[in-house]
């Protein structure tokens, strides 16, 4: 079955984590390979360590309401079809675009964060990310 939704570059979406839904950032439309760079977004928890590179408040986009960073060391390139086939299901859902301003500080942050994968800002480079 080819899905029908198409994920594409400032597209957000949540997606299950541990049962939780979290919001990701869809970096790009899909690549020559097929995939897209999605990076998930999660809360700022009290007295945890977090990446610093992109902190994100109420207001940077609709679903946060509170504090929270842009987790890039678990960034990940799937298909862009088992994306579309997770909306198609509802077992993602879709989410407002992101702002240019805010996505532009995650894609900058990709490149920033001591803790993105060499093999993540390689994808973004190639990527025209």
């Amino acid at each position: 079955m080819t899905p029908i939704y198409r994920p594409y570059r400032k597209a957000s979406f949540l997606g299950p984590i541990n049962e939780v839904h979290h919001l990701f950032a869809v970096m790009n439309d899909s690549c020559a390979e097929h995939q897209c760079l999605i990076i998930n977004i999660t809360s700022i928890k009290p007295h945890k360590s977090h990446d610093p590179t992109c902190v994100l408040e109420a207001g940077d986009h609709p679903f946060i309401q509170h504090p929270s960073y842009v987790l890039y060391r678990m960034a990940q390139t799937p298909r862009w079809s088992h994306i579309g086939r997770m909306v198609d299901l509802n077992y993602y859902l879709t989410r407002d675009d992101w702002g240019d301003e805010v996505f532009n500080r995650i894609a900058q942050g990709i490149y920033d964060s001591e803790e993105t994968p060499l093999r993540i800002i390689r994808y973004a480079e190639t990527n025209g990310i």
